[in-house]
């Protein structure tokens, strides 16, 4: 392993040192500002009570970024600058909260790549080689309901009959596996196959990943499927394995589901699991979709968590969505006595820029 982690080392290495020889002179690079603020109004019950939110919608939070790209010779070099700016996170509320909540300047992007006819090469902040396998969606209901379903409630605790904390929380028991997501990496992605694309990156703390993409578009169908596998090694101690596949047909049909395993480095740990399922309908402006997902021993062995939802967007311009959903929240506990539900219901707007 050490021999084929150093032949990658070199030879990053090596086309970085080539590419001066395939560039040529030119302007500097052609930067452009963008971006999105996505809001939404909440209401939530946790089976105790119930409370109303106004708040950043952290399934796609809002954000600016600064790009900038340039051709030199055969080479296109680029760069990739971008923030979060959340007040108040939809994954962060609780019912404690009586305020506007916290403000969150996050760095989600700080990268420099160069994209040649070998392939494309990246270092710095971003996404990891299996982040977003476990998020193929065709359905145009992704901007609110999306197989990461914790976003929206990760900071709800379930409660007991009598009002009592249970002990767990939405972001506990649910995950979709989605590899380590955005971090300080070296990645390279070959050219496109076909449609397909593989990927390979390496991660602080001895943590690989490896993906793969395809996207396709054939009598009027679509379909976008990716496959993820993560050896967190020092920096998350579990393996995994992440999934998804999403296909729109010519009238508006479309079916997306994700399916990701992780083996956890405790003693006596059980493999977690996840499942997501999506059945929608787009037309004209318009989409609609059903979901239901489940996890199974991700906080602890024997304990599963599970959701439905619905949703509903409308996109009247192609940098504005307007979108309403419903989803509700159970657990099935380890021993004793499950929980009550969590619902929720959710109205808001993301805008882009």
């Amino acid at each position: 392993m050490k021999q084929i982690r150093s032949k990658f080392g070199y030879g990053v290495l090596a086309v970085l040192l080539i590419l001066p020889f395939l560039a040529t002179p030119a302007a500097a690079l052609e930067a452009k500002l963008s971006g999105q603020v996505n809001q939404l109004f909440m209401w939530a019950d946790d089976g105790d009570r119930t409370d109303v939110f106004v708040a950043d919608n952290a399934n796609s939070s809002t954000r600016f970024r600064f790009t900038a790209s340039e051709d030199f010779g055969k080479v296109k070099i680029g760069t990739h600058l971008e923030f979060d700016a959340q007040r108040n996170s939809s994954f962060a509320l609780s019912m404690d909260q009586n305020n506007d909540g916290a403000f969150n300047w996050n760095d989600r992007w700080m990268n420099i790549y160069f994209d040649t006819a070998f392939g494309k090469f990246e270092i710095g902040k971003g996404s990891g080689a299996a982040d977003t396998t476990s998020e193929s969606d065709l359905s145009g209901t992704g901007v609110i309901n999306y197989s990461g379903v914790a976003d929206t409630a990760g900071g709800f605790m379930f409660k007991q009959g009598n009002g009592v904390d249970f002990g767990a929380r939405v972001g506990q028991v649910r995950s979709n596996f989605d590899g380590i997501g955005r971090s300080e990496r070296i990645r390279y992605n070959t050219p496109s196959f076909g449609g397909l694309k593989l990927a390979t990156s390496f991660t602080n703390g001895e943590a690989y990943e490896f993906g793969a993409f395809y996207a396709a578009d054939f009598a009027g169908n679509k379909l976008a499927a990716s496959v993820g596998y993560v050896d967190g090694n020092q920096r998350n101690n579990f393996k995994q394995f992440s999934g998804s596949l999403s296909w729109l047909m010519p009238f508006g049909l479309n079916i997306t589901g994700a399916y990701g395993e992780r083996d956890i480095d405790q003693p006596n740990r059980l493999k977690a699991y996840h499942y997501y399922f999506k059945l929608g309908y787009k037309f004209d402006i318009h989409a609609l979709s059903v979901e239901y997902g489940w996890n199974e021993n991700l906080r602890i062995n024997n304990e599963d968590s599970s959701n439905w939802g619905v949703a509903y967007v409308i996109t009247p311009w192609k940098p504005v969505e307007f979108f309403v959903s419903y989803r509700q929240y159970m657990l099935q506990a380890a021993s004793g006595p499950d929980p009550d539900d969590i619902r929720q219901a959710m109205v808001g707007s993301r805008v882009k820029f």
